[in-house]
């Protein structure tokens, strides 16, 4: 459910799966990050997505809840799980701040980063940060990480007839009226593809920022463990992009 109290300058979406482990150091860096940047508790929410999680992921919730984080965070409780692009648009469709953003909760991706990607887009005249998507541009990636995204972005080009570099990184930042562009989302892991394509379409400027990619600290990829996993998932991908590819017209 959305914030009753008054709205945010910025809400940051977190799909979370299984994450137990990750949940409090997400919740530390990303209070910490809101700090160096000077917002406070209603200036800024993080908006975690439990996607159907069947770990402890409650439990942990429950216990930050408790904390003196408690002010910082809303929970989206899905009792099933949507897919990683329908857990983060449950999430954006819950929030009322003019600035939103996603990313993702494995701690691959530094907090941090939403919040320089924000002021980057906020720092813009203000015609432009109506039509403006700051994400990231990985950095620190291996070589077989690398050549999947290249991949990836060459199907979306031969399918979507759109081309552009680096579509899963992290993290996302727009003013919220993108939102009403993204009506009837694939739920899968093109989600990030199809906010940028709709973007495109709808006139939106997009600026990269260098984020460091780290290693994830808990648990395994659930696409990217081992070739047949990597293969399984990229065929998925183009049967995604093939079905979808009127749809993100």
């Amino acid at each position: 459910m959305a914030s009753t109290g008054p709205t945010p300058l910025f809400e940051l979406v977190v799909p979370c799966l299984n994450e137990s482990l990750s949940l409090p150091e997400l919740v530390s860096q990303t209070v910490k990050a809101a700090q160096l940047f000077s917002l406070s508790t209603s200036q800024f929410q993080l908006v975690i997505v439990n996607n159907g999680s069947t770990d402890n992921s409650q439990k942990v919730l429950e216990e930050l809840r408790q904390s003196s984080f408690s002010q910082w965070f809303r929970v989206v409780e899905l009792p099933t799980n949507r897919g990683y692009g329908g857990g983060i648009y449950a999430g954006l469709k819950s929030t009322t701040a003019p600035w939103v953003g996603f990313s993702h909760a494995d701690l691959q991706c530094a907090p941090e980063d939403a919040f320089r990607a924000l002021k980057i887009a906020m720092g813009l005249e203000s015609e432009v940060q109506k039509r403006v998507l700051v994400q990231g541009r990985r950095t620190g990636r291996s070589l077989i990480d690398w050549i999947t995204s290249r991949g990836y972005e060459l199907a979306v080009g031969i399918f979507w007839g759109f081309w552009c570099f680096d579509l899963n990184a992290q993290p996302k930042v727009f003013q919220r009226q993108l939102i009403d562009q993204l009506r009837n989302p694939p739920m899968g892991i093109i989600f990030d593809a199809f906010v940028l394509k709709r973007a495109h379409i709808a006139s939106f400027k997009r600026v990269a920022i260098p984020v460091l990619l780290k290693s994830r600290k808990h648990g395994e990829s659930s696409w990217a463990k081992g070739f047949s996993q990597r293969w399984k998932t990229y065929r998925k991908v183009i049967s995604d992009l093939r079905m979808n590819s009127i749809r993100v017209q």
